[in-house]
């Protein structure tokens, strides 16, 4: 068992306060939630911390045993303060860094005893988790693909939405039989049969942390993510336009304001389009794993993701000091009991057949033979 208060940095966004009220349920007393405004933690555990200001951050970290942030940062600081004074951490929102960057947090982590799950809560996190339950089965991986749908009326924090609006401008690396291909989010799409209520629907490349580290955790030769929202004919629209112009001046920051304001909006609109869900398809040997989930509110799965995380680090199931993916640490098992308790229940199937819409490398092949 960890010693020490589990602070939650960002525990009153609407991931935060599910993830510390989840917390608080089976580590009683020992919750805290932090942030620049702690009077709007409602009457919990609180302190103040700017994840922008080292010393803010230092000041902080006294007296805690693991680190939950739920906040995006400029600058991975508070990672870093973290691995110093050897203090467990993840993190909802994990900053990309490129694989061989990590390789000296990881010495560092090894010499002060931290033990750092760079990535929770549901895209990365619980998919992670679903993939590696599926490499475990299948002995090895050739191929992961992912895709997360969600919904336009769920609730989603400030930080989700500029996540959403920052990466679709920016190209990033995929890599598809082996070979790295750089590509934009909303850019290539196949339709995915997601789980009832919600069925087949199109989905788009998305930079989704998980898929740029899986050739380096489980020597995948092709890992694509993809995203579907609803209602369908949003992720279209946004995709024509992407195409036509928005893309650029979201990449010089143009736009944004004006694209949020208009979610907001549409978001009353559709107040009942509140699902979500996963579909989690990993290939090798000839064989295939697939996993579904689907229920209500994102952010609430989020937090049980991060939650299940934070108790395999204050339990010390993660208990080797180092910076991991959650796919290379994190025991299945325990994970998915706890996901069960909050009603998180995975379907898991192999399937005999790799039926030809979970063909993504024949899908992007396609693709680039149409470009030629």
């Amino acid at each position: 068992m960890t010693t020490g208060s589990i602070l939650v940095v960002g525990g009153y966004g609407e991931v935060g306060r599910r993830l510390a009220v989840q917390l608080e349920a089976t580590q009683s007393g020992r919750v805290v939630v932090a942030g620049r405004h702690p009077e709007r933690a409602g009457g919990v555990r609180a302190r103040r911390i700017d994840a922008d200001d080292a010393a803010s951050i230092e000041r902080a970290l006294e007296g805690v045993g693991v680190v939950v942030a739920c906040v995006r940062q400029r600058e991975p600081q508070l990672l870093r303060a973290a691995v110093r004074r050897g203090i467990a951490y993840t993190s909802i929102a994990p900053p990309w860094m490129p694989w061989p960057e990590i390789e000296p947090l990881r010495e560092q982590a090894r010499r002060t005893g931290a033990r750092v799950v760079l990535a929770a809560g549901l895209e990365p996190g619980i998919t992670s988790v679903l993939v590696r339950a599926a490499a475990d089965r299948l002995g090895q991986v050739d191929a992961i693909e992912t895709a997360l749908l969600l919904g336009l009326g769920d609730a989603y924090g400030a930080d989700s939405m500029a996540f959403i609006l920052e990466e679709v401008g920016q190209p990033y690396s995929i890599v598809i039989d082996g070979q790295v291909q750089t590509v934009n989010a909303f850019e290539r799409s196949q339709r995915v049969a997601f789980p009832a209520p919600v069925g087949l629907r199109r989905a788009y490349t998305m930079p989704f942390t998980d898929q740029r580290y899986y050739s380096a955790t489980l020597g995948a030769k092709t890992a694509v993510a993809r995203i579907a929202l609803d209602p369908p004919w949003l992720a279209s629209v946004l995709s024509a336009l992407l195409a036509v112009g928005l893309r650029r001046l979201l990449l010089r920051g143009g736009a944004r304001g004006a694209v949020h304001g208009l979610v907001e909006k549409l978001r009353g609109r559709y107040s009942d389009r509140d699902h979500f869900a996963l579909v989690v398809d990993v290939r090798g040997g000839g064989r295939m794993i697939r996993s579904t989930l689907v229920g209500r509110q994102q952010a609430e799965a989020t937090a049980t993701g991060a939650s299940a995380v934070t108790e395999a680090l204050w339990w010390r199931e993660v208990d080797t000091p180092g910076v991991w993916l959650a796919e290379q640490i994190i025991a299945p098992a325990p994970f998915l009991t706890r996901l069960a308790a909050q009603g998180l229940v995975p379907v898991t199937e192999e399937l005999s057949v790799v039926p030809p819409s979970a063909g993504v490398a024949r899908a992007a092949r396609d693709h680039l033979s149409r470009m030629a």
